[in-house]
């Protein structure tokens, strides 16, 4: 009886140890509404609404993905704490009509991603050493 009693609030300890891990990556996730197509690690992706949350509780991989849930990629980023907390947005470069996701600010992080192979290409290609910011802030 004491194993099955120990076993038990074993199982009940863990169940809230992953429920608090789950909690505080939703905690983390926001919606934004893009208006144009962009490139998040090498993949393109079109305008339209999407959630990002950390894909791990470590929070060094995050997912962009479409909120109808079809589109996405994941991203390798470098996180620090937000020195803020107000607003929440998502910065991308532009470089004429093409656009990267370049980080973005949660609440708690702000999240700096590597600049992808086809960004690094076209900043050599045009000679250009920075693309232009465009920040959004989400509702």
């Amino acid at each position: 009886m004491k194993k099955q009693l120990i076993a038990v609030m074993f199982a009940i300890a863990m169940s809230l140890v992953i429920s608090a891990g789950e909690t505080s990556a939703q905690s983390q996730a926001f919606r934004v509404k893009v208006p144009f197509d962009f490139s998040a690690n090498n993949k393109t992706l079109p305008a339209g609404t999407y959630v990002v949350h950390p894909a791990t509780d470590n929070r060094v991989l995050w997912r962009v993905q479409g909120a109808d849930q079809d589109l996405g990629t994941l991203l390798m980023a470098g996180i620090s704490k937000a020195e803020d907390s107000s607003n929440i947005r998502i910065t991308f470069h532009r470089y004429g009509n093409r656009y990267f996701l370049a980080g973005f600010k949660t609440t708690s992080y702000d999240v700096a991603l590597p600049m992808s192979g086809s960004e690094k290409s076209l900043r050599q290609s045009a000679g250009i050493d920075v693309g232009k910011l465009i920040t959004l802030e989400t509702n």
